[in-house]
């Protein structure tokens, strides 16, 4: 849960996105840094040191992203860098993509298979959480091999759990209730 100093950063550049038309493009440039400071944690480590200038830092994020990402984007990093906040930028990310959901009507689904589903059966699944939540879905997909086949589907803080590991759990748990 992102506290309320990310939120109210997140926000104000949602509003801006939002003024500007390009809250979905803001917010797949806002993956995409997350994704680069994720790649090279030395970067943030960096831009976090208190010990280099500020001017520094803003001359190194413009080296890395300017021409790559939306200038309100750039300027946004520069000033989250120059107020300290630049470790708060996963959780400024988060509360963004919560509240481009919230106002576009999506929600993630996250279904875990043993093996990767083929693109019918991801669609067929993406199609079935539709309906069932009346909102556009974002799918991700994880594969664990430890649930040995079925599906584990998380939406919101909601599970479905049709993994042969459960099953066999809870039949492993009757036979021993009824057994003793």
């Amino acid at each position: 849960m992102a506290s309320i100093v990310s939120e109210r950063y997140a926000l104000s550049l949602y509003e801006v996105a939002k003024e500007d038309k390009r809250v979905q493009p803001m917010f797949e440039e806002l993956e995409g840094v997350c994704g680069i400071f994720r790649d090279n944690p030395e970067l943030m480590k960096l831009l976090k040191t208190p010990s280099i200038q500020i001017e520094e830092k803003r001359e190194m994020l413009r080296k890395i992203f300017d021409g790559q990402i939306d200038r309100c984007l750039l300027n946004f990093l520069m000033l989250i860098t120059e107020k300290q906040r630049i470790g708060l930028l996963y959780e400024m990310a988060e509360a963004y993509k919560q509240q481009y959901y919230f106002e576009e009507g999506i929600c993630e689904v996250c279904a875990t298979t043993a093996a990767p589903m083929d693109t019918a059966l991801s669609d067929k699944l993406k199609e079935k959480m539709c309906s069932v939540t009346g909102k556009k879905v974002v799918l991700k997909t994880k594969i664990d091999p430890s649930i040995l086949g079925g599906i584990v589907v998380r939406v919101d803080d909601k599970q479905i759990d049709t993994s042969v590991k459960t099953r066999l759990q809870e039949l492993a748990q009757k036979l021993t209730q009824t057994i003793a």
